[in-house]
């Protein structure tokens, strides 16, 4: 009988285990879900206005559009200068500077990938304000990340760049990743 017990007892702490799972599960793809709308929605949102910096995030393989939008973004004076953040760094300086900008228009803020190593660079630069160039999902963690560092960040999304299913998702993650954790 105490062994009937016991085993009802397991049962029971199984399914309320169970239960705990699948609404733990059930609020991650909640907060998944309204946080992708809000990606979907600030990548709609054009704040394109003059700032101190224009801020390009370069994924590891920049699409050429990005580059043209940033260097767009350059030309028609919307900042003195560009800082360029992202694995794909490198080869946006690059594709930049092939493309007629001036070495010295190009803000040095080392050698970083971490969005939030370069806008800690940015910051001790004394700048106050920036016009984000990136790939759509890429927005909203680059807005909140300048704010949270007490920066004005504006965004400029280019229109012909979609975002993916699966990059909004990844995108989401990485937003609660420093929201919560502040990686």
């Amino acid at each position: 009988m105490k062994w009937l017990g016991q085993q009802r007892h397991w049962r029971v702490v199984a399914q309320q285990v169970g239960r705990l799972a699948l609404l733990l599960a059930l609020v991650v793809l909640i907060l998944l879900g309204v946080t992708s709308a809000a990606i979907g929605t600030q990548a709609q949102r054009d704040e394109t206005r003059n700032a101190d910096l224009l801020l390009l995030i370069a994924p590891e393989l920049p699409p050429s559009m990005l580059i043209e939008h940033c260097l767009d973004l350059y030309r028609r004076g919307y900042g003195a200068q560009i800082a360029i953040t992202g694995p794909g760094h490198v080869r946006a300086r690059a594709d930049l500077i092939g493309r007629g900008i001036p070495a010295e228009a190009l803000l040095d803020v080392g050698d970083q990938t971490s969005l939030i190593a370069g806008l800690q660079m940015i910051q001790r630069q004394e700048i106050q304000s920036l016009l984000v160039a990136s790939l759509p999902a890429d927005q909203l963690l680059a807005l909140k990340v300048a704010h949270d560092m007490g920066l004005r960040a504006y965004g400029s999304p280019e229109p012909a760049l979609d975002s993916d299913l699966f990059a909004t998702l990844w995108a989401s993650l990485a937003y609660w990743r420093y929201a919560l954790l502040r990686l």
